[in-house]
């Protein structure tokens, strides 16, 4: 299949993403309450059949010199290795690994990056490892390499409505799908989501995305840490019908304290629970908030693709990181069931005292960063969960999330294990 490449994206500042989809509140829908019970944090985003995990071998085409990429890609006659997605090319042998701090790895020209053309000299007034002065580097055989994955579907009912989400890549993302353009987006660490409802036919589909090592976002993402590029975490493909969950939101505000005593040291407090769900299409919402003695369920009818309930009164028991006691909440239609969690809690800083649920705290924190040594920006369930058991061991409570959203499995976990971020 050929493909005319978009040639531009990456390096014209005045394009930042085209046909993403906006941003929304990360979730996994299930058919029903049953099959959304049945499954961990960890297992979630894994076992739906409402979503397709596109993890696993992709066919890959590696540009060292980007100049040498076609602006007319044939797949049919193109050559591809196999690449594991997610991944980082640096940790799979196309790349060798990049440190740096505050210094960039291109001629620091805003928003100019390098393009096709070998990276020219780099000028810096930093770098603690040789002295603070002012100086340029020749980085050698540095190019704005590139890369190219490909990836068959099979889809059987294409008259679905199909979201494809990225949850990371770097640096940046061109889509296409069986011979067309889909959309561009940046912002490395942040899910870039794309509609392909009507691009998929019955049968075989190809889908094909291009990756360049720099874009003009990477001006913003210059921050203390190893510099890895890829489609480094899951891709998802999410099957919906009308009556299903385009985003979901919960907000909560404490109105009262509770006339209860709290358990285990713990405080309690009288809260507003506000809901918020929107669908694909018009339907009825069963929204449901119960554990620890709380059981209260609410139908509403959408308007406009939209429905909202409030539950007042809720007399709970807080959350915080020693007790890190969770509500479920429900969003139900007659074709989809999502449980989130939910903690009640507030935080507040009184001059230089920060207070937790109304109670001073001193926090304990370390950074994170997605970093694995043998995976770079790649972290399985498994791997995140590791290193929040590793801080829960060593009485760490809190976790700064530097310098960008960390995969939502961590914000999960952390609220079940019990730690601020």
């Amino acid at each position: 299949m050929r493909y005319q490449l978009n040639t531009t994206n990456y390096h014209d500042f005045a394009v930042l993403e085209q046909n993403r989809l906006p941003g929304r509140a990360y979730f996994i829908p299930y058919p029903d309450r049953a099959s959304a019970d049945a499954v961990s944090a960890k297992e979630r985003r894994y076992k739906s059949e409402k979503v397709l995990c596109l993890n696993g071998d992709w066919d890959f085409k590696f540009y060292p010199r980007p100049a040498e990429m076609p602006e007319v890609l044939d797949t049919d006659s193109c050559e591809f290795d196999t690449l594991e997605v997610p991944s980082c090319w640096q940790f799979k042998g196309y790349a060798p690994p990049c440190y740096l701090n505050v210094r960039y790895p291109f001629p620091y020209t805003p928003p100019v990056i390098p393009a096709t053309d070998k990276v020219g000299p780099i000028f810096s007034w930093l770098g603690w490892d040789q002295g603070v002065h002012p100086r340029w580097k020749d980085p050698g055989e540095e190019y704005n390499f590139a890369g190219v994955y490909r990836k068959f579907l099979d889809i059987e009912n294409p008259d679905r409505q199909y979201v494809i989400s990225f949850l990371g890549v770097a640096s940046c993302l061109d889509l296409y799908c069986n011979g067309e353009f889909i959309g561009y987006g940046e912002g490395s660490h942040n899910t870039a989501e794309f509609d392909l409802t009507g691009k998929l036919t019955a049968g075989k589909n190809e889908i094909v995305a291009v990756v360049h090592r720099w874009c003009n976002g990477s001006y913003l993402e210059c921050q203390d840490m190893f510099r890895n590029n890829g489609i480094f975490r899951d891709v998802l493909l999410r099957v919906s019908e009308p009556s299903d969950f385009r985003d979901l939101d919960m907000r909560t505000v404490r109105t009262g304290d509770s006339a209860q005593a709290g358990e285990n040291g713990g405080t309690r407090g009288v809260y507003t629970l506000t809901l918020t769900a929107r669908t694909y299409g018009e339907t009825e919402v069963t929204f449901t908030i119960e554990g620890h003695g709380i059981h209260q369920t609410k139908t509403v009818r959408t308007e406009g693709g939209a429905a909202s309930a409030v539950f007042g009164g809720l007399d709970v028991t807080e959350w915080n990181a020693e007790t890190p006691t969770l509500y479920r909440v429900y969003f139900e239609t007659p074709t989809c069931c999502v449980r989130e969690n939910l903690g009640f809690r507030t935080v507040e800083i009184q001059g230089d005292t920060f207070l937790i649920n109304g109670r001073k705290a001193k926090i304990h924190g370390v950074n994170h960063h997605d970093t694995d040594p043998e995976k770079g920006y790649t972290m399985f369930p498994a791997d995140i969960e590791r290193d929040l058991l590793t801080c829960k061991k060593f009485n760490i409570d809190t976790i700064r999330t530097s310098h960008y959203p960390p995969d939502p499995l961590l914000l999960d976990l952390a609220e079940e294990l019990g730690l601020y971020i």
